[in-house]
Order: structure tokens, then sequence, then C-alpha cells
């Protein structure tokens, strides 16, 4: 690729024509297909092919592979090129600042002017914006991709245009917030993260047919287990024939609470019990009277006879 001068510096700095090789401008001592070896070497010839093919997603990656392999910073200028066809100017500035300073005092003036002039034009193609929040360690998204770890340290620059930014943390909801990038602006962005309850854990167990109900809603037949938020909550256990059962319980963040019921069988009603009794009462009052009235010589039955009584 080489990078064509014109007339106004706008189109200087941008308008890159698609060349069949990589080999950058200038007079390096060497190129890189002659300085690279052995995989970097490899990848950068099939970034190479795949420019050529007008590939530059896959050349980026190729590309990408060559320079983890060597850290050879003309890689970064070579990749730039490839997000400028792509039109993700963001990106280009950044691999074009990072070049700058890992190769700063050998490139080539040419190659200096024209980067200084691109960087210059990419200014009114991109916007910054700076993410904030109050949580410490939450990961940061931009449209599904991880751009770092609260506090983030410098605002990002992204391409024109809308974004997704979203902020996660285990143990808190996640906060997803939508903008629109203007060329040449400068947004803030801050993502409250609010911590989820930390919801308690409930085990009840109970008689096959026993229908469970919490907080007055059958939840089970039986048995149940299920997560619930902390406070109070109330536990009912019915079955026909047997007692119910209800209890109030207290859970606590975190906590897990097993409750183990076994209904008791119903009782009969007391009344007839009593009723009875008081029958059985008056009767013995009226034989006691009988006797009263009419006193008659009674012999106790001996021993062996238990409960016999003999009327003369």
């Amino acid at each position: 690729m080489k990078l064509v001068r014109r007339s106004t510096p706008f189109v200087a700095a941008l308008v890159f024509a698609a060349a069949p090789a990589l080999a950058q401008t200038g007079s390096p001592p060497t190129s890189l297909s002659q300085s690279l070896q052995g995989d970097a070497k490899a990848a950068y010839d099939s970034g190479e092919l795949l420019v050529a093919n007008g590939d530059y997603v896959g050349a980026l990656t190729k590309l990408r592979e060559a320079y983890e392999g060597s850290k050879d910073p003309r890689l970064l200028y070579e990749m730039a090129l490839c997000q400028k066809e792509l039109r993700r100017y963001a990106p280009m500035q950044s691999l074009l600042q990072q070049y700058l300073r890992d190769a700063e005092g050998s490139i080539p003036q040419d190659i200096r002017t024209a980067v200084d002039e691109a960087l210059a034009a990419i200014k009114n193609l991109v916007a910054t914006v700076t993410v904030t929040s109050i949580e410490p360690e939450a990961t940061v998204l931009v449209d599904g991709e991880v751009v770092g770890v609260t506090p983030i340290p410098a605002p990002l620059t992204l391409d024109l245009g809308k974004h997704v930014i979203v902020a996660k943390k285990s143990g808190f909801d996640s906060n997803e917030q939508t903008i629109d990038a203007v060329g040449g602006s400068a947004v803030s962005v801050a993502l409250v993260l609010i911590a989820q309850p930390h919801l308690a854990q409930l085990v009840v167990r109970s008689d096959a047919n026993a229908t469970v109900k919490i907080d007055d809603r059958v939840v089970g037949v039986g048995h149940y287990e299920g997560q619930l938020e902390p406070g109070t909550h109330g536990v009912q256990l019915t079955e026909a024939g047997k007692e119910p059962y209800r209890v109030v319980l207290e859970l606590h963040d975190g906590e897990t609470r097993m409750v183990e019921i076994t209904l008791a069988d119903q009782k009969h009603a007391p009344w007839p019990w009593i009723i009875g009794g008081a029958v059985l009462a008056a009767a013995g009052v009226a034989v006691a009277g009988y006797f009263i009235a009419n006193p008659r010589d009674v012999t106790v039955a001996p021993a062996g006879a238990l409960g016999s009584v003999v009327l003369h």
C-alpha cells in the first residue's frame, strides 16, 4: 500500500490507494518481507495476499499475528491502512498513534508527514467518550467488545454513529446505554451499577400430598426448593385430613434454610365427647338419687369380680 498525496490536507491524509503489496513507502534499511522471519513472515505474506484480494478484515488478522510475533512497529502502520479501507477511523487513529510512539526516530519523513496529516483529519471523523462508574472493576464493552475495566484511564475513541456501551460486574445488574457519536464531539457516559440482592435459599419438605404455599402462593406439592428475596415470608402446608401448618420465616442475605414438617392427623371435634360426658354425668346423678330415695342393701363382690355390684 502507498500513501497518495493530493492537493488538499484532508484528501492527502486519508486517501490510501490499495496496491498489490504491503511494502511501506520511504527508505527503511530493509523491507518487512526481508526483515521478518519464521511465523511472523508467513503471517505477513498471507496478509499481503489478502490485501491484494481486497480482504482487509482477513489481512488485519494476519498482520496482527505478524506483529505479535515480531513487534515490528511498521506493521502497525500497515494495519492502520487496512482500517482506513474498512472506514474504521477510530482504530486507525489508535494504530497510527502507537506507530508514532513505537517507531519514533526511525520513521521516514514522508511517512511521518502523512501520518500527522491523517491524525489531524481523523479528529473530525471520530468522537471521544469518557466512561465513568463509581463501581470499580466493572467490565466495559462497546458494541459487544471489551474495552477495559473501570476505572477506564482515558477517553475512548469511537467512530461516528450509534454505539452500545455496557458495564457489567458479577453481583450487579448490568447498565447499558446507547450513544450517537458525532464527529469531533466529546461525550461522557456514567454507568451506575446496582447491586443485586443476595437471594436466600429455602427448602421445604413435607408429606407427599401436602400443598406448599409461600406467601399465599402455591409453589409445590410435598416439596419446594427455590430462591427468595431476603425478608419475611410465610410458609403454609395443607392436606386433606391433616392439621394445617403455618410458620413465618425471616430469611437473610445468602442464607440457606430448610424446613421439614410432618403434618399431624386432624383431631375430632371435642363437642360430642363433652355432651356425652354431660349426659353420662346426668345419668349418674339420677342413679344416685334413686338409691338415696330407695335405700337397699348392697353387697360388693369379692376380688376377682371387679366392677360387679349385686343389689338386694
